[in-house]
């Protein structure tokens, strides 16, 4: 099962009470929203908003609502601010990675790549959150269904004008076999497949050499003396992901003051430079009994996110040919052949800006 969180209408022109088009009961359901954001993100769901967006002289705006928005100042317009803007709140922390699609009518899938976006991440269940539930979260709610995904709807992170409303809409999508659920109920079931990550010790170096061994050719692999170099000279940059108390992988890699990986940083753990711009990649392992979990997506999250946290430039590392397309999955850019022979193979450069 491969999940994203689309998250609908949360936009100051539907939550502020300020606004005409303001949805009783939004605004409370931003706490629930911005915790599921957030353990997605870690748990590495594609995070996707769908927007609500008008032209400024109203050309697209429905014309059930035209005279509200007119007479009300033209909320989600481009060139409106403060209680009418098109802006997602700001709990919700918006990154790069995520994902964005301006919609022109209720449906998240009416007239836009919704579709072929989750076709190509390869999704097959989708979690509805937002506003409102008897229009956007339903129809986006059906559309789905008639589409072959499987659906959850996440109660508590939607909302209605009235309960009752609330209610019967959420009853009528669970007829048609869509799942509801608590946000509660979700982020328990979620952190159930979650790793618990952190810096690695002296202590796991067995482990990870066993690991790096059930990963690579003897080729590539890095030994146990060079892993035991980069455990003392910057653990903090060797990141374990465990699962039921069993280390099952890690991302390992120094901080470099240069683009790209060079041959010669592989078994010269002082290249890291605390200093640098770049946080380097040179191991993605997860140990063979728990590849296909999600395992090594968290972990590399996990380093991604340490890059930001220490305000560096990018994320560099080299793959083979048939590894590209996963990391452009988290915005890698190809920069072409690198000049890496490390193992007798072709390797290709690798760069996240940040």
């Amino acid at each position: 099962m491969k999940q994203a969180l689309i998250v609908i209408d949360m936009q100051n022109g539907f939550l502020n009470p300020e606004s005409p088009l303001c949805i009783r009961g939004a605004r409370a359901t931003v706490p629930a929203c911005a915790r599921v954001i957030a353990a997605c993100r870690r748990a590495n769901i594609p995070v996707i908003f769908v927007n609500r967006a008008y032209r400024a002289d109203g050309s697209d705006v429905e014309h059930t609502r035209y005279h509200v928005w007119a007479e009300g100042g033209r909320p989600l317009t481009p060139g409106s601010t403060g209680p009418l803007s098109v802006e997602n709140p700001p709990e919700f922390g918006r990154r790069p990675e995520d994902y964005e699609i301006v919609k022109p009518r209720y449906s998240a899938f009416f007239q836009t790549s919704l579709d072929l976006l989750l076709r190509r991440l390869g999704v097959d269940t989708v979690l509805l959150t937002g506003t409102t539930t008897p229009n956007c979260i339903r129809t986006t709610c059906y559309d789905a269904v008639s589409l072959d995904y499987q659906v959850v709807v996440l109660a508590d992170c939607c909302s209605s004008n009235t309960e009752d409303i609330q209610q019967v809409n959420l009853l009528d999508m669970g007829n048609i076999g869509a799942k509801i659920l608590s946000s509660g109920d979700f982020l328990t079931g979620l952190e159930d497949g979650l790793l618990s990550i952190r810096p690695a010790t002296m202590a796991d170096l067995d482990r990870c050499a066993e690991i790096e061994a059930a990963c690579f050719p003897k080729e590539q692999a890095a030994s146990r003396a060079s892993i035991r170099d980069r455990l003392s000279i910057y653990p903090g940059h060797v990141l374990l992901g465990e699962r039921d108390g069993a280390v099952v992988g890690y991302a390992m890699g120094p901080v470099i003051d240069v683009p790209a990986i060079a041959d010669e940083m592989f078994a010269n753990a002082a290249c890291h430079d605390p200093a640098g711009r770049y946080q380097s990649v040179f191991s993605l392992a997860v140990h063979p009994d728990w590849q296909r979990q999600g395992c090594g997506r968290q972990l590399l999250n996990a380093l991604i996110d340490l890059a930001r946290r220490e305000d560096r430039q990018a994320v560099t590392l080299t793959c083979r040919q048939e590894k590209i397309a996963y990391y452009e999955s988290f915005g890698f850019v190809n920069q072409g052949t690198a000049a890496s022979v490390h193992g007798g193979v072709v390797w290709y450069d690798m760069v996240l800006q940040l």
